[in-house]
């Protein structure tokens, strides 16, 4: 009998808007499938550093995902951005295990997002 698949991060799992919303994946090419271990095929990758206005115009993305840390910028610098460029939708934010996973989350949210941002951890 053939074992199950190892769901890495359950609370993505648990959030199957995912494959149905358009999605904008910002720093994501580790984490997303092909290359990374989170099936999300059809979200738009991209670099934060692409990240503008008319980029937002362009996807009109309904939810916008991006790692905790990844390369140049953390999800906070991102958030900031996103809310200067009046960004509406609803973020999500993967991290690796954290010790305190509910106060990383309430303190992405006071950047701006408030109830708007999920933090997803393993």
């Amino acid at each position: 009998m053939a074992t199950p698949p190892t769901v890495l991060y359950p609370r993505l799992a648990e959030l199957p808007v995912l494959r149905e919303e358009r999605v904008l994946a910002l720093d994501c090419q580790n984490l997303l499938a092909p290359k990374g271990p989170i099936p999300l095929p059809h979200a738009v990758l991209r670099a934060s550093a692409d990240l503008s206005a008319a980029l937002l115009a362009e996807l009109a993305p309904e939810r916008i995902v991006l790692p905790l840390f990844a390369g140049p910028c953390d999800a906070m610098t991102v958030i900031e951005q996103l809310e200067a460029l009046h960004y509406t939708g609803k973020i999500v934010v993967i991290a690796p295990p954290l010790p305190r996973p509910a106060l990383v989350e309430r303190e992405l949210r006071a950047a701006g997002p408030g109830e708007r941002l999920t933090l997803v951890t393993p």
